[in-house]
């Protein structure tokens, strides 16, 4: 089967919807942020529009509506200093804040979160909170000499900028609609 033909019973490339409209202010936007033109928009994959359109789900403001915070929930030996309770913020153009952020900024602890980052787009796109419930939590990549045993480790998760709230649910909806 090639790419662009479907199962039986399925149209040509159900998923994502190919007639993604990129209009209005979300067109607007993009074209500021990449540097597009109106003949661009119509070379741009099916992929790529389902991408793009996370705005039509969560707003044009929902990259500074919310923050992906990093929370050391336990260390036995890290050279690093980072103690229990201490976080590292970013935004959600993966940037650390960190006029937010308490803990020391070690690699090997932050190393693991980029991988939150190469989905919180894509989730987003669909209308789910861009950091999954199902990898929260983390090992510093530094084993040391006990072999991991009591390195650090860290949690994960999605929180509102202003109120600084976690946002635990699945469906995420634009943050004007939630109630925290």
């Amino acid at each position: 089967m090639s790419d662009k033909q479907a199962a039986p019973g399925a149209g040509l490339y159900p998923y994502p919807d190919p007639d993604m409209r990129l209009e209005g202010d979300v067109r607007a936007a993009l074209k500021r942020a990449l540097g597009l033109r109106d003949e661009d928009f119509d070379r741009i994959s099916p992929e790529m529009r389902h991408l793009l359109g996370v705005r039509r789900h969560l707003g044009n403001t929902w990259l500074d509506d919310f923050e992906v915070v990093l929370e050391i929930t336990s260390n036995g030996r890290c050279g690093c200093g980072v103690a229990p309770g201490q976080v590292v913020v970013f935004d959600m153009r993966h940037r650390v804040k960190p006029e937010k952020s308490t803990a020391p900024l070690c690699m090997h602890l932050l190393a693991p979160v980029l991988a939150i980052f190469y989905m919180t787009f894509d989730r987003a796109a669909d209308g789910l909170n861009p950091v999954t419930s199902i990898w929260r939590f983390f090992d510093c990549l530094d084993t040391g000499e006990d072999l991991g045993r009591e390195k650090a480790r860290a949690r994960v998760y999605l929180r509102t900028s202003d109120t600084h709230q976690p946002v635990m649910m699945r469906d995420l909806p634009p943050r004007a609609e939630l109630d925290v």
